[in-house]
C-alpha cells in the first residue's frame, strides 16, 4: 500500500505543477492509501490529514472546475505576451488571509499536539502536529491557487522527511524528499509560466 501511495503521490505532484485538475482525483486515491499506511504506523495526525485531503480534493476539483481558468486574453497579452495559451494561473494571497491562516495554524497545532500527547501513542507528536497543521493551511491555499502555498509545502516536506524516516517508512520519506525539491520547482514554474489572477 505504501508503494501505491508513493506512485500516486509522484503523479499528484506532476499534475499539481502542471495545474491539471485531475490531480484532485489522484489525490483521493493517494489519501486512501496513506490512511491505511499511517494508521499502521500510529501516526494519527498524519492519518487524520489524509481524511482532510479527501474532503479538500473534492472541494478543489469542484472549485477548479468552476473557476478554471477563464483568463481574459488581454490579461495574458499584458502580463506575458510570449505565452500563447495559459495552463497555469495563480493568485497572490492578501495579508488579511495570511493573518487568519496564522491564527488557524496556531489553533490547529495546539489542538493536535494536545490530542497526540494525551490520547495517542504518536512517537513524534510535535513534528506530526506541525506538519499536519501546515499541510492543512497549504492545501487550503492550493485550492485557492495561491502561489505561496509552495513555500509552506517546502517546510511541510522537510518536517515530513524526518518524521517518516524515524518510523522506517523509507519509500514515503524518499517521496517527501522529492516533494521538497519539486515544491521549489513548482513555485518558480508557476511564477514564470503562469498568469496572475486578480
Amino acid at each position: 500500500m505504501e508503494y501505491f501511495g508513493f506512485i500516486s503521490g509522484i503523479l499528484y505532484l506532476i499534475l499539481e505543477i502542471r495545474q491539471n485538475k485531475l490531480m484532485w482525483i489522484v489525490g483521493i486515491l493517494c489519501a486512501l492509501a496513506y490512511i491505511a499506511v499511517f494508521a499502521q504506523s500510529h501516526l494519527y495526525a498524519a492519518m487524520g490529514l489524509q481524511v482532510y485531503y479527501l474532503a479538500v480534493s473534492i472541494y478543489g476539483f469542484a472549485a477548479w472546475k468552476r473557476d478554471k481558468r477563464h483568463v481574459p486574453e488581454d490579461v495574458v497579452v499584458t502580463q506575458k505576451p510570449e505565452i500563447k495559451s495559459v495552463t497555469v494561473v495563480y493568485r497572490i494571497i492578501k495579508w488579511k488571509e495570511v493573518l487568519w491562516s496564522l491564527l488557524a495554524l496556531f489553533g490547529i497545532f495546539v489542538l493536535l499536539l494536545s490530542v497526540l500527547r494525551n490520547m495517542t501513542g504518536d512517537p513524534m507528536p510535535v513534528t506530526d502536529a506541525m506538519a499536519t497543521a501546515l499541510s492543512i493551511i497549504a492545501t487550503w491555499w492550493l485550492s485557492k491557487s495561491y502561489i505561496h502555498q509552495w513555500l509552506i509545502w517546502i517546510a511541510v516536506n522537510i518536517l515530513s522527511v524526518s518524521l517518516f524516516f524515524s518510523q522506517e517508512l523509507y519509500p514515503t520519506a524518499v517521496l517527501y524528499f522529492i516533494y521538497s525539491i519539486c515544491a521549489v520547482y513548482g513555485f518558480f514554474h508557476w511564477r514564470e509560466k503562469g498568469v496572475l489572477l486578480k
